[in-house]
């Protein structure tokens, strides 16, 4: 997939990224009680616009066998969707994977064009830290708005996007002087709060993301390890400000089994592709949010009865799409960034690198990718990759700015159409 060059003025220059650093604050901002409706409607409106500003400067051109797969995959969602029961809040759920090759393909050419661009997210990201610890100490009197708002919902959840955040801080060019230690700080400070906060799958991501950037350069071994190492003892001293909040270390050696250490993941997934299985949905699904609506609406009685979503990107997938829908998805995704990312890997910022296995990784075991919040980092972060390549004059369709627009138009209708859904999330907590 490829889009030509477009030159802007300056002051466009300065609203698109403006825009872009709106996009970044609001995406884990957003996910709050009074602005989450199961469909995060209002982040996704808040990308849509921004989109579709994009698309008014920007020809989409995309490659035969990508748009074939997504085509494809498209189709079986809104065949998953019609055979739901609940065909709007089905299709709004999977609009935010129809949003993200036009959000990632569009994001592209602004870091391409503007790499100045990439330098905004980072201070954006630091920021973001500040405030959230910020928020943290003068909310802890509070423990009503410790597990849920204003601080993402959960504790657990603000663990996983400080994470991608932290990584985000991370430059193979280095910004120097005073910059360069407001950075320093403010990774430290971020790996410290993803440690305190206990969440296991963003404490696996990050050594995974540690062994990316020391597989692209073994001079990164070192800062990787003090940081780390800082953070840690940053995240134990002082004890936790809020009560009941064991760290990930009294955590683990507390787990006496590998399904206690991993929340009873294993007994999830297993319970709910049986679940799947019985009621003849394994290869069609459900339809989106299929994980909620397996159970309320099928009656599937899944293990650790709670959860509103399977905490893992292919069992979701499989409850909302069955067994061909993620192989669709699957196929489009590897022809359109997996084969690449693979084929040229060494050669990728390994920021951009990182950012996307962290992200891979913490949708294997956790509930990243069921966010659009997440999505929103992926399509970032898949930007930031893609960009390090010129633009290629290979063949390829181009996508009207007429019938881009309509499409992400089209999708914030169907948004406004299901402001009052409530499966999932408010079905398992119905009294907050």
């Amino acid at each position: 997939m490829k889009m030509p060059y477009i030159n802007w003025p300056a002051s466009r220059q300065a609203l698109i990224i403006l825009g872009l650093l709106g996009l970044q604050y609001f995406s884990w901002a957003s996910h709050s009680r009074t602005l989450f409706n199961g469909l995060a409607s209002p982040l996704f409106f808040v990308l849509t616009a921004y989109l579709v500003v994009l698309a008014t400067q920007y020809k989409v051109t995309v490659s035969p066998h990508s748009l074939v797969f997504f085509v494809l995959f498209a189709a079986w969602a809104v065949f998953s969707d019609a055979r739901s029961g609940e065909f709007l809040p089905a299709l709004a759920m999977d609009s935010h994977w129809f949003i993200l090759p036009l959000a990632t393909l569009l994001l592209t050419q602004v870091f391409r064009e503007y790499p100045l661009a990439f330098q905004a997210i980072r201070v954006g990201a630091a920021l973001c830290i500040i405030n959230l610890l910020l928020t943290l100490f003068i909310e802890a009197e509070w423990y009503w708005h410790w597990h849920y708002p204003p601080i993402f919902g959960h504790i657990r959840h603000l663990g996983l996007s400080v994470g991608f955040l932290t990584i985000l801080l991370y430059s193979r060019t280095e910004a120097a002087g005073w910059a360069s230690v407001f950075f320093r700080l403010c990774r430290i400070l971020g790996l410290a709060l993803v440690f305190w906060s206990g969440t296991r799958a963003s404490i696996l991501a990050w050594v995974c993301c540690m062994a990316v950037f020391v597989y692209s350069d073994r001079s990164w071994a070192k800062l990787m390890l003090m940081d780390s190492i800082a953070g840690l003892v940053l995240s134990l001293i002082p004890a936790p400000p809020l009560p009941g909040v064991p760290n990930i270390v009294v955590r683990s050696l507390d787990a006496a089994s590998v399904n206690a250490l991993t929340s009873s993941r294993l007994a999830i997934w297993q319970s709910t592709l049986s679940g799947l299985n019985e009621i003849g949905r394994l290869w069609t699904g459900v339809g989106g949010n299929g994980f909620a609506r397996l159970q309320v609406m099928h009656g599937v009685v899944t293990v650790a009865p709670g959860h509103v979503q399977a905490h893992n990107i292919i069992v979701q997938s499989i409850c909302d799409w069955g067994l061909i829908g993620f192989t669709l998805l699957a196929g489009f995704f590897y022809r359109s960034s997996l084969r690449s990312i693979h084929a040229e890997r060494k050669h990728y910022d390994p920021t951009a690198l990182a950012g996307v296995v962290y992200l891979l990784i913490t949708g294997m075991l956790d509930a990243t990718l069921y966010h659009l919040e997440h999505l929103n980092y992926l399509a970032i972060a898949l930007a930031y990759l893609f960009s390090q390549k010129q633009a290629r004059n290979a063949n390829g369709i181009v996508l009207p700015a007429a019938l881009v627009i309509t499409l992400l138009l089209g999708l914030a209708l169907i948004h406004t159409q299901t402001l009052d859904y409530r499966i999932g999330l408010y079905w398992y907590f119905p009294t907050q």
